[in-house]
């Protein structure tokens, strides 16, 4: 039997295994398809083995297998554990508190194959209800046809898991905030872009998850804040131009009163600044140099820009050459029965004498 092509890979804590039973009963559809990696994204020092017995219990999966990241718990720290251990070509990556509707990796294979983008995701509802849950309207996007070029928000994110090597993985300083968003502008600055399957949306989101790092984190202003520094310094969006006017007032607008909530004030802003001053002096090695490597990059995105057909079409020769590449070598082209006899044509020419 072939080996799989696919890891599906679960980021999971202690506290949501209501959540990670109901997501691993849902990917019983994938149960041959896959090699499935549980991560619990936590120092767990006692009742490992009866940790890993309970977890291989729920899920129907041939290859299952279950490790505990005791270096980096952070978000970026769990998903580049995630992305070290995979052994496959492909690679999806699946958040704990979703379900899934029905075989997902056949659609994503059968969109891999004709689509030139470097990450891909599938639609999710809200719970039990219609309402589409991401991706958002208002993300900046380009439909096309049954695809929509735009960010993929994590929740399901399926890749090339040499394209992530390729560029580096997740930025280590997007600890608990952020880390799919830098992910996507840096794969859209190498000219890979991303987006998401539209129709026959197959995932649903579970809001109740509890302990959920992006909702109820403890400190959730300051790790947000942290990752609007960095962004901004690593990806020279300093300064309010018409090129960062989006990322700025999405700033504004958007997430420092979702950090802040009724607390948000020129005060706490400046006091959650300075706060993180220490931290920020302590990496500004790391983003300086990242930020010199981001200068090289050759599409120069911006977060949060909006995107039109123009900086689609720049990028799709790119993508074609580069994930073209990748796809000959996972689904190599079966000779026809026409091309077969062709070259055995051309053989019997080259051999019968003038």
């Amino acid at each position: 039997m072939a080996p799989p092509l696919w890891t599906i890979s679960i980021l999971t804590i202690p506290g949501r295994e209501e959540h990670l039973q109901r997501l691993l009963q849902s990917l019983r559809h994938e149960s041959s398809r896959a090699v499935l990696h549980i991560v619990y994204n936590k120092p767990i020092r006692q009742e490992l083995a009866s940790t890993e017995r309970q977890i291989m219990s729920w899920a129907e999966q041939r290859l299952v297998e279950v490790f505990f990241n005791n270096g980096d718990p952070s978000i970026s720290g769990g998903r580049n554990f995630q992305l070290n251990l995979v052994k496959t070509p492909l690679v999806c990556f699946i958040d704990d508190d979703l379900t899934t509707e029905g075989p997902i990796l056949d659609v994503l294979e059968e969109t891999m194959q004709r689509t030139p983008a470097a990450l891909i995701g599938l639609p999710s509802l809200s719970n039990d209800t219609g309402e589409l849950f991401k991706p958002r309207d208002s993300t900046p996007h380009i439909d096309d046809g049954d695809f929509r070029w735009c960010t993929v928000q994590g929740m399901l994110a399926a890749t090339y898991t040499d394209v992530l090597r390729d560029v580096g993985g997740f930025n280590p300083r997007r600890r608990f905030w952020g880390e799919w968003t830098e992910l996507n502008l840096r794969l859209w600055r190498h000219g890979l872009p991303t987006g998401y399957r539209m129709t026959e949306p197959m995932l649903r989101h579970w809001e109740d998850a509890p302990e959920s790092p992006t909702r109820n984190l403890d400190g959730r202003e300051l790790h947000i804040l942290w990752g609007i520094i960095c962004t901004a310094l690593e990806y020279d969006a300093v300064d309010v131009t018409d090129a960062t006017e989006t990322f700025w007032r999405l700033v504004e607008e958007r997430y420092l009163s979702y950090s802040f909530g009724e607390s948000l004030s020129p005060r706490t802003v400046l006091q959650a600044t300075l706060s993180l001053v220490p931290e920020l002096s302590a990496a500004l090695s790391e983003i300086t140099t990242f930020r010199e490597e981001a200068r090289r990059h050759p599409f120069k995105f911006l977060p949060f820009q909006p995107l039109t057909q123009a900086d689609l079409n720049r990028v799709l020769p790119t993508a074609r050459k580069e994930l073209g590449r990748l796809r000959r070598h996972i689904w190599p082209a079966r000779p026809s029965v026409v091309g077969n006899l062709r070259r055995w044509v051309r053989g019997v020419l080259r051999r019968s004498p003038n």
